[in-house]
């Protein structure tokens, strides 16, 4: 089994994200075969509007820059994970940059319908893409995920379809604290087995997404961390 994880934190290995997608990591078999790539280390450019993907060059994108490695990566990958911090209620940046490149992926609209909200409106290229598995892992600064994250998992399901797993962790800050770490430790146990469940099943039961996404602390002690982070 081989997993891309994409980091689109633009603290590279500092992202507090890593540490929840490292512990989901620790869920799969020994052998699993892991490539972690920092998108802030490359250089990829935004895409252009050109279509030249669509109309003149079948899926490939004329844009010569570190986005091609990454075409490589995902087609290769049974697996592909993209981690990153929930800033201004969307995806950083870089992985937004990112996800806009992904259009080769995807062939043109024409201009039929789409009734089911999990349907996406564009067809893969390659239906063989269909078999991977696509994972999010984001986490917010916020006490709780429900209110904050709907814009993204609304850009993700017109994108993906709905054929996406998405890991949402609140208070992220505790994982910059040297407070809390009875119920850090806990959370990042209960990653791991949502891990090893994934592995097994490729994916997760709605009771194992409800137990990762709840707060870790409660209002008031998440409140005094906070606090603290800013003063």
């Amino acid at each position: 089994m081989k997993i891309l994880v994409l980091n689109g934190s633009p603290k590279a290995e500092r992202s507090n994200t890593l540490n929840v997608t490292k512990a989901f990591l620790e869920g799969f078999p020994s052998d699993t075969q892991i490539e972690l790539v920092h998108l802030a280390k490359l250089n990829i450019k935004p895409c252009a509007g050109c279509y030249s993907c669509w109309k003149k060059t079948n899926g490939k994108c004329v844009i010569q820059d570190d986005m091609q490695a990454i075409y490589g990566k995902i087609s290769d990958a049974d697996i592909v994970i993209e981690s990153f911090p929930l800033f201004f209620f969307g995806m950083p940046g870089t992985m937004k940059t990112v996800t806009d490149r992904c259009l080769p992926f995807m062939m043109p609209y024409m201009g039929d319908r789409v009734s089911d909200s999990d349907v996406c409106f564009h067809k893969l290229r390659d239906e063989s893409m269909l078999k991977k598995r696509f994972v999010v892992i984001s986490s917010c600064g916020y006490v709780e995920a429900e209110p904050v994250f709907p814009a993204l998992l609304k850009q993700l399901e017109m994108i993906s379809g709905g054929r996406h797993t998405a890991i949402l962790c609140p208070e992220g800050e505790i994982f910059v604290s040297e407070m809390a770490k009875r119920q850090r430790d806990g959370y990042l146990k209960d990653i791991t087995r949502a891990g090893a469940e994934f592995a097994e099943n490729k994916c997760l039961s709605e009771e194992t997404i409800r137990r990762i996404s709840k707060p870790m602390l409660s209002e008031q002690g998440y409140s005094t961390i906070t606090s603290a982070s800013w003063h």
